[in-house]
């Protein structure tokens, strides 16, 4: 059931990323090229350990979880987080806490064609859909 989330997915629509990078802390100029890329993600899967790969023109990160289990995680913007990814179904839901009291949420659903990411914090919703490639 988990395997329709293995494959490589490429960003085509974004709605609210520069209010939710604005929340996370982000200043200005970084929010505005974090916003010029088309990130892609890549995610493979080896037995029950996952990796995901997020790359774009401006850095890479990749991260390497079993779901349900805890890890550490250095988020794109630098913040060092403890993460935590379940699935219900097709649906992975992750959550990161930085320890400073601002969780962010991230939810993945996975179709055929699709991934759409939903990233929430402190009430800031940004809405991302990246299409199978």
């Amino acid at each position: 059931m988990q395997d329709i989330v293995v494959g490589k997915y490429r960003l085509s629509k974004s709605e609210n990323f520069d209010n939710f990078l604005s929340e996370i802390g982000l200043g200005y100029i970084k929010r505005k090229l974090a916003q010029s890329t088309n990130p892609e993600i890549t995610i493979t899967r080896d037995g029950d350990k996952y990796t995901m790969i997020t790359s774009s023109a401006l850095s890479t990160t990749q991260i390497t979880f079993a779901l349900g289990e805890e890890f550490k995680e250095d988020r794109q913007d630098g913040v060092s987080v403890t993460s935590l990814v379940t699935a219900d179904g097709n649906t992975w839901t992750q959550t990161q806490k930085p320890g400073d009291g601002k969780d962010l949420l991230i939810v993945r659903e996975f179709t055929d064609s699709e991934l759409k990411v939903t990233s929430t914090i402190n009430g800031v919703t940004a809405n991302r859909v990246y299409e199978r490639i």
